[in-house]
């Protein structure tokens, strides 16, 4: 089936030893002798020192590692609530394929932000389909930063909301006897187990780190009739470094890093009608009783770092990732006329009430064939390769410090869809295969894209002023084939489009220091996000104005800032998918919609309070505020249900207009305990400018957690955890299909031992 493949990895290997040597003759006379160098963890993060981060014209966040394992979070919904501006639409209870929005971009599986592992985008292909499938396991990460506003031209091709770059442990730099590692053992409720382990060493040249993930739950819904709605995962990776003598004039770093993973999950995406979540929120319908997603994931990068022991560094990754999924769910009736999303929201009316009795399993649908399940295997293939380089140099010209970032990459990625679909009948409440119509395909296409990405961003530092500016530009090419073959008259599309996309993206931003403590940050940028291979003819890429300014407050002990934003979309890009609630025959397709302005208010503060109640107690407090709201300026239709006919005046659908998080601990020399509180306001989910009826908004949600850590010795850790302590069942979403419920209240005990 495939008939064209993506260049080839001899191809990779030659134009990387360009781009890695192209940089250095720049600025090869300022190398000079420099002090001893301990590493460079530095190369592959985006936020920098603190320093850096309170310069930065945009809003910019840092969740470190003391986060991370305070609270064990295995669901990276649950991180990143305590960043102000990042919106998430749950869906499984886990955040085994997480929904995350930045700054109002759509929300949906996450495919209008920049992802990134170590700088790295992990996108299953970032430009053909970015839809993120494949998420890394949180346990493996030491930290995750959040950027938004000027500085995501850095880290495109999505750069309307932002990026997100997930930082994983670095090999040890330090030689240990014994070596470096950690056994972290938990089980909990649900049958969830989660085992994680890492080992390794540094000597004097070379160092090595394993790490390996396992967790597993049986899930917290129950199907009628009986089955599994648990998952498995696991994640195996392994990373070299090779280095020079750190005391080296010049340094070199090259670091390997190989990587595994799978997953098998029961997961559905149809849901429940209003009135069966109130009776039982965590039910699933017996037609779900086969949904099945499994998956298989291999990455390799390899990093060199070169510091000549001058003003200047230079980073090279070349990597490549390979992802393999199928997702074998019901999604559809046999009868083109009849839609889950509309039974599920009108089960009584005439017209679907027998639909949503088969559904329930309480009618059968073995003799009317127009009322039978189909049943779609989504076969898909894809791969993401490519390098990238990036030169970051200190100069001072005009007596003034320049912070200069160019960059370069060539991307490539494809996917190769083969999807096939089969009919099911529900008899006697048991849900069985109609083997007396064949199955037949539903899709079958591939699309690739080649990138070249280019960027120059400088910070020119003038007293207490510091102007920011550059400039991104994106040279696509992409590629469609369309194999599929008609559902009435079987005859095979074999259409093949081309299309080509430039785009320049400027950008400039200010900050300037009122005082020791308090900056003002601004700043304005042109944001994109690039149109899948296959859209319409008519179809547009996503492009806005976006703009920023507020204070950043900053000090020994206090960390806040108050920014608020305003995006102008000259046009918002529509996808169609499953998991928004598209019909198959949308599915993967693009439209053109219309313009929509964006504002809100973003606002965190973090401080510790220290010798609380006269004791040597501490008490670290966060405070999270969001504030969002929308507007269409345009009239257009969509075929998306969260869109439908939308015209001038209405609202984006799935923006909350408030989100509050606030946390509070209290931390002694062998323990520390925290409470958060996460409040969620209600959301509609069809556009539309009145307030919304029942079934057309989520439910406003107020979830508290807990964590509870004891050292038992300064490397042995006991921990107890409960999320969702008040067990608030809460109507989280209505995509794809039907109501869906965020998890109930789970525990989990662990204990946790290092080297």
């Amino acid at each position: 089936m495939n008939k064209f493949k993506t260049g080839s990895t001899k191809n990779l290997l030659l134009i990387g030893s360009l781009v890695s040597t192209s940089f250095t003759p720049l600025f090869s006379m300022q190398a000079k002798a420099s002090p001893e160098k301990g590493g460079q963890l530095d190369a592959i993060t985006i936020t920098g020192t603190d320093e850096d981060r309170a310069r930065a014209p945009g809003s910019i966040h840092k969740i470190g590692e003391e986060s991370l394992e305070q609270w064990h979070y295995t669901d990276v919904n649950r991180v990143l609530e305590e960043v102000p501006g990042v919106y998430m639409r749950k869906e499984d209870g886990y955040g085994l394929r997480p929904n995350i929005g930045m700054r109002g971009s759509d929300s949906n599986r996450s495919k209008k932000i920049t992802l990134m592992e170590d700088s790295v985008l992990f996108a299953p292909a970032p430009y053909s389909a970015p839809a993120a499938y494949y998420f890394p396991m949180m346990s493996r990460m030491q930290a995750v930063e959040v950027y938004k506003g000027l500085s995501s031209i850095k880290y495109g091709p999505n750069s309307v909301g932002g990026a997100i770059n997930f930082v994983s442990r670095e090999t040890p730099m330090q030689n240990t006897p014994n070596g470096t590692g950690t056994l972290d053992i938990s089980a909990g409720s649900y049958g969830f187990k989660n085992l994680h382990g890492f080992y390794g060493n540094s000597y004097q040249n070379f160092g090595w780190l394993l790490e390996g993930v396992h967790m597993q739950s049986d899930g917290f819904k129950k199907i009628d009739g009986g089955g599994d709605t648990g998952f498995d995962k696991n994640e195996v990776t392994l990373k070299l470094r090779f280095n020079s003598d750190p005391s080296a004039d010049i340094y070199h770093q090259l670091d390997v890093k190989l990587g595994y993973a799978n997953e098998v999950s029961n997961e559905t995406y149809l849901g429940l009608t209003d009135d069966d979540f109130a009776k039982d929120p965590y039910r699933r319908y017996i037609i779900s009783g086969d949904d099945k997603m499994e998956w298989q994931h291999q990455q390799f990068s390899l990093n060199y770092f070169l510091d000549p022991g001058g003003d200047f560094t230079i980073n090279t990754v070349m990597y490549r990732r390979e992802f393999s999924r199928v997702w074998d769910k019901v999604g559809d009736f046999s009868n083109d006329n009849i839609s889950f999303n509309d039974v599920l929201r009108n089960p009584n009316t005439p017209g679907n009430i027998d639909f949503y009795n088969i559904m329930t399993g309480q009618s059968n649908s073995n003799d009317v064939p127009e009322q039978q399940m189909l049943m779609e295997a989504k076969d898909r293939d894809f791969i993401s390769q490519g390098i990238q380089t990036q030169l970051d140099a200190e100069l001072y010209i005009g007596g003034y410090q320049n912070n200069l970032a160019i960059g370069l990459r060539y991307h490539e990625d494809e996917v190769v869809r083969d999807h096939t679909m089969r009919q099911f009948e529900v008899t006697a409440g048991s849900l069985a295969e109609n083997t007396s119509i064949a199955p037949y395909d539903t899709k079958q296409d591939q699309a690739k894209s080649q990138a070249v990405s280019l960027f120059l961003f400088n910070e020119i530092i003038m007293g207490d002023l510091a102007i920011s500016g550059g400039v991104r530009g994106e040279f696509i090419r992409s590629q469609h084939l369309d194999e599929s073959k008609d559902k009435y008259t079987g005859i095979q599309a074999n259409k093949k489009t081309d299309l080509e996309n430039t785009i320049i993206l400027p950008g400039i931003g200010v900050n300037y220091k009122i005082t020791d403590s308090l900056r003002l940050v601004s700043g304005v940028h042109q944001g994109f996000v690039n149109l899948p291979p296959g859209s319409p003819d008519d179809a547009l890429p996503e492009k806005s104005v976006n703009y920023e300014l507020g204070f950043r407050y900053i000090n020994s002990e206090i960390s806040s800032a108050v920014i608020g934003f305003y995006s102008d979309y000259s046009n918002l890009s529509v996808v169609c998918d499953g998991s928004s609630g598209c019909r198959p025959e949308d599915v993967d397709k693009g439209f053109r919609s219309g313009d929509v302005d964006i504002w809100g208010l973003e606002a965190d503060m973090h401080k510790t309070f220290k010798g609380v109640f006269d004791t040597r107690l501490a008490m670290p407090v966060t405070l999270v505020y969001t504030y969002t709201d929308s507007e269409f300026q345009t009239t257009f239709s969509a075929p998306r249900p969260d869109l439908g006919d939308v015209k001038p005046g209405d609202e984006l659908a799935g923006l909350p207009k408030h989100l509050l998080t606030a946390r509070v601990g209290l931390t002694d020399n062998n323990w520390q305990g925290a409470l958060a509180f996460n409040y969620t306001a209600e959301a509609r989910t069809i556009s539309g400018s009145d307030a919304p009826i029942k079934e057309d908004r989520t439910d406003a949600q107020h979830i508290v957690d807990f964590s509870f850590n004891y050292f038992l010795t300064p490397k042995q850790t006991v921990y107890f955890t409960v999320d969702n302590v008040t067990d608030e069942a809460s109507i989280v979403a209505r995509r794809p299909f039907g109501v869906r419920p965020g998890k109930p209240r789970t525990f989990m005990l662990g204990y946790k031992i290092s080297l």
